[in-house]
């Protein structure tokens, strides 16, 4: 007596899923996608139960809160003079070197003058090397030493 066919059955079992079992599913797709897309057949293997009414997501509200505003205006007064203070940032390493093969970069910007100076380098332990230049540049060509530095 040959055995009953029974491959390819296990895939053809569908589950019923309420509208917010499907939503934290399909990664917190909106439920109006969610319907949609059951609508249209996209979701193999799943049914969605009609009858289900979609309610609050913590997740979902969570992923949507906001940090705090960046403050667009400087509460305290400009440096008065060149050199009083300077910001600096490092940034790197870059997705594409440069020809000399350089992938980080430092900048300076005078909070007086607003001048930058950006200087390139190969590694990020050339900073400090780049700050040396800095300052020796600013006595040279202003005749001033940094009272303060800012950086991140």
């Amino acid at each position: 007596m040959p055995c009953p066919q029974t491959s390819g059955y296990a895939g053809k079992a569908v589950e019923v899923l309420s509208i917010d079992e499907l939503h934290r599913r399909l990664g917190h797709v909106g439920h109006d996608a969610v319907r949609q897309l059951m609508r249209k057949g996209l979701v193999k293997g799943l049914e969605l139960d009609e009858d289900s009414k979609p309610s609050f997501c913590e997740s979902c509200e969570w992923g949507k809160g906001h940090r705090k505003a960046i403050q667009r205006e400087r509460e305290d007064d400009r440096a008065k003079a060149i050199g009083d203070e300077v910001h600096s940032d490092v940034w790197g390493p870059a997705p594409v070197e440069t020809i000399n093969h350089m992938e980080y970069m430092v900048t300076f910007t005078n909070d007086c003058s607003r001048d930058t100076e950006v200087y390139f380098m190969k590694k990020k332990d050339e900073v400090f090397d780049n700050y040396v230049n800095y300052e020796a540049w600013l006595k040279t060509q202003h005749g001033v030493q940094i009272k303060k530095l800012r950086s991140d």
